[in-house]
């Protein structure tokens, strides 16, 4: 965030200058009053304004990628360091660091003469990519609190930090002074909780999200590092913030939906826009292979239905192979194109396309990517759900419906960020309260009070009087009243005591138990201790340690402890009724555990169909694993045995929570019929009916018509061919031919096959592979393990079916090479000479001894 001189325009106090509207004297209908209340996520706090730079509002590609692959979306927000092929930083070895203060304050001159030079006041600076860097102006630091935000800002956009302050009753001194942001009075808060009076929060204000944060003091050994092609830069820190939890002011559209169409189709065609403005040639012309760049995943038909709409593809001419302008066609302004696509649907696009990324990655499809509306029980299909509940265009759309009055949020529960209770969960719930359904305890059949002993008409005045007495009402209030009156006061403070849980005359409780007025209220409180919370957390200036020697089993412990204390406050059940049902859990859980494993120590039951046995189980803690073994039948009806090794805890709870739970029937269907299958056999059998339609229907065309009339069969005169046979001698085929009487003979199949049939390798293969053993083939999971002997029996299979025997009689004669008489390379005989020979020449042996004497 670029602040001060860098680019942040200061916004002057609006004054509302316009006149009040004059009222029709006749009109006396008072409509304005009726009208639908207009209730706006951003409220009136100060002005709303936000101006991005000019190459985020252009959408420039860098910022603003047309297209990413799945690495891309993996990294988003989290860029790894680039390696540069080029540049100082791209040779080995150590790089100056230098240091930027001289370069920021030269920057502020420049910045300064320039805002001189155009008449002084406010200027905007951020026009150009090289006034986008760290490297001059102030600059502070953000941290977001969520791992995943719903809604991130791209490079170049611009946020503003409101102050909200809200006034003490009475003489109030006034807001505090702050280093940064505008200050706002409110009265009601833009948050889920209320500000307190007194009490000021800052928060990231911008076109995506409003979000509180927090100031932190920067520790004095912290710098900052910028790294360019060039060399390195540090500069120094001041303020740090913590963002908290965002609350989204944008929707995120859904995979595959209307919105998120749109904006792709929108984008392609701006960016079509902008390459015909960039065009210096008369008439403006563009090239196919420029967009397909751009937007490798975009089909070229989708391209062409987009060019169509303002030009015209030509074949011929000096204009071929491009699409040129129409003459008719006027191309949108900048002001209009920013307006077709903003920034901010950029960000709510790309948000979507990266969660998706995620959930693809988790092993979620595309069915999926939607949170269904009946949920089921199993807790499996419960944690598919709690994950599509957390996606940005869930979470985002609650939100806005919510501040909207159209639903409640779950405040607590699967789409909280921080996972520990101290954020809100997105989720909507609704308005009205709902009563949660106990699977266990049979619902009681709903009766009348009327003739029952809770019927307050048959109620005595003196058992009345005793009830008051019970409830601590004062005897000399009780003789004031009269009977009815009377009545109507038990009711009462029944009603209350039944309200509050308490009481054993719940019976002549009248009315909802918990009616709407009070679910709104206790919604109201969660989102506030919830508020509090968060601000304590992220304010605290305390100093979290990670290295402690508690172990993940003792926080998993109070993890659960935590939980059980939030249902035991949900639900208003007793500790001991509590204890009792964890009881009954663990107790079910060791019965199942011992029928599986009684069932797999008791023998060798295997089945003959492909469905597992299950011999051995551990629980589905850390460092165990189920060991499955299936038996198979081969082809002679002989059963061998495979052993399957399962190490995922999830996937050894949901195999034998199907094991224990169903029968035979369904482990089968569940096990052969999956989604996929049924499609493709639906898909099959669609197929065969076309077929069968199309067979009935030739065959009724056929009968209509009647037998087909015998065309008599043309006899062919063999052509006078002038070949001679080999084999015979005959005139007029060739020794191939079978009409030649010496084919049968000459060309007779050998009595020895030469190569291996497909019956002998079958055979081969069951004789060196023995299926009996168990260690050859291992399943671990996703990963299949070969045994060494497996390995070695298929080479030697493969190796004896490659050779090939040739009878020898089939085989020509070998010709027998022809000595020679004559001697060959006769100059290389040389006779022997002795090593050591007398010199030719004296003169030579004489200088020779004259040296060594020298």
């Amino acid at each position: 965030i670029l602040l001060g001189k860098t680019g942040v325009i200061r916004e002057e106090p609006q004054q509302n200058m316009s006149q009040p509207e004059v009222k029709d004297p006749w009109n006396l209908s008072n409509d304005e009053y009726y009208f639908p209340k207009q209730q706006g996520l951003r409220g009136t706090f100060g002005g709303n304004i936000i101006q991005h730079s000019i190459p985020a509002m252009e959408l420039w590609q860098p910022f603003f990628p047309t297209h990413m692959g799945p690495i891309k979306i993996r990294q988003f927000h989290r860029p790894p360091l680039k390696k540069y092929s080029f540049g100082a930083l791209s040779q080995p070895g150590p790089h100056s660091v230098q240091p930027l203060l001289k370069h920021i304050k030269k920057k502020a001159k420049m910045r300064e003469r320039e805002r001189q030079a155009s008449g002084g006041g406010e200027l905007f600076f951020m026009r150009t990519p090289q006034d986008l860097t760290g490297k001059d102006g102030d600059l502070i630091l953000a941290e977001y609190s969520e791992e995943n935000g719903p809604l991130m800002m791209q490079v170049g956009m611009a946020t503003k930090i409101k102050n909200y302050y809200k006034r003490k009753p009475g003489k109030d001194p006034g807001a505090p002074d702050c280093k940064y942001g505008e200050t706002v009075y409110c009265h009601t808060s833009p948050f889920l909780g209320s500000l307190h009076p007194g009490q000021l929060l800052q928060a990231l204000e911008n076109n995506l999200f409003r979000a509180p944060v927090y100031l932190h003091k920067m520790p004095e050994t912290d710098f900052l590092i910028i790294r360019t092609r060039q060399g390195y830069y540090i500069r120094e820190l001041v303020d740090i913030f913590v963002v908290g939890q965002q609350c989204p002011l944008f929707e995120v559209p859904g995979p595959n939906s209307r919105r998120a169409n749109m904006h792709i189709r929108d984008f392609l065609q701006v960016f079509i826009y902008r390459l015909f403005w960039k065009s210096k040639d008369r008439p403006r012309r563009i090239r196919m292979e420029d967009i397909k760049k751009a937007f490798p995943s975009h089909s070229e038909s989708s391209i062409r239905k987009r060019l169509k709409l303002c030009a015209d593809f030509n074949r011929t001419g000096m204009d071929s192979n491009w699409w040129v302008l129409k003459s008719d066609f006027r191309l949108p302004t900048e002001e209009e194109i920013r307006a077709k696509v903003s920034p901010e649907q950029c960000c709510a696009y790309y948000s979507m396309i990266a969660a998706k990324q995620r959930l693809k990655d988790a092993g979620y499809g595309e069915k999926s990517f939607f949170a269904p509306e009946e949920e089921n029980e199993e807790d499996f299909q419960m944690k598919i759900d709690d994950e599509v509940h957390a996606a940005p265009w869930n979470t985002t759309r609650a939100f806005i419906a919510a501040m909207k009055g159209k639903c409640l949020l779950e405040v607590t529960g699967v789409a909280d960020p921080t996972g520990c209770g101290e954020g809100f969960s997105y989720v909507k719930i609704p308005n009205k309260p709902t009563q949660q359904k106990d699977d266990k305890e049979p619902q009681a059949v709903k009766k009348t009070v009327t003739g029952t002993d809770a019927d307050l008409r048959r109620l005595s005045l003196k058992n009345a009087k005793q009830l008051l007495r019970k409830f601590g009402v004062p005897e000399e209030e009780i003789k004031k009243l009269s009977r009815w009156e009377v009545i109507d006061v038990v009711r009462t403070m029944s009603t209350e005591q039944a309200h509050s849980g308490e009481g054993p005359m719940s019976k002549f409780a009248r009315g909802s138990r918990f009616s709407v007025a009070e679910h709104q209220e206790h919604y109201k409180e969660e989102c506030q201790r919830i508020f509090d919370l968060q601000n304590k957390v992220l304010s605290s200036t305390e100093v979290l340690s990670t290295d402690t020697d508690s172990s993940s089993a003792e926080d998993s412990d109070f993890e659960e402890m935590g939980k059980n204390i939030e249902n035991m406050l949900q639900n208003k059940k007793t500790s001991s009724q509590l204890s009792h049902e964890w009881e009954e859990q663990e107790r079910k859980e060791l019965r199942r555990m011992l029928l599986v494993a009684g069932s797999a120590a008791s023998g060798n039951n295997h089945r003959d169909d492909d469905t597992a046995s299950m011999t051995s189980l551990n629980s589905s803690a850390t460092g165990h694993c189920l060991k499955i073994y299936r038996t198979f039948r081969d082809e002679e009806g002989k059963e061998y045995v495979r052993c399957e090794t399962v190490r995922k805890p999830a996937v050894i709870d949901a195999y034998v929570r199907i094991r224990t739970t169903k029968d035979e029937k369904f482990i089968q269907k569940f096990a052969l019929f999956d989604e996929k299958h049924r499609e493709e056999m639906r898909k099959e059998r669609r197929r065969i009916q076309e077929q069968l339609r199309r067979l009935k229907r030739s065959q009724e065309k056929e009968k209509l018509k009647g037998p087909p009339e015998k065309k008599p069969k043309k006899v062919k005169e063999r052509p006078d061919l002038k070949l001679k046979c080999g084999a015979c001698g005959a005139i007029g085929h060739m020794r191939t031919n079978k009409f030649c009487p010496l084919y049968y003979q000459t060309n007779v199949p050998p009595s020895k096959p030469v190569a291996m049939t497909e019956e002998q390798e079958e055979e081969l293969e069951k004789t060196v592979i023995h299926n009996d053993n168990e260690e050859l083939i291992k399943v671990e999971g996703t990963k299949i393990v070969l045994g060494k002997q497996l390995i070695e029996n298929v080479d030697e299979v493969r190796r004896k079916s490659l050779v090939l025997k040739f009878p020898k009689q089939q085989l020509p004669p070998k010709k027998k090479r022809r000595v020679g008489t004559t001697v060959h390379c006769d100059y290389l005989n040389i006779p022997h000479k002795s090593i050591h020979r007398r010199r030719t020449d004296p003169m030579v042996t004489l200088s020779s001894i004259l040296e060594s004497i020298v």
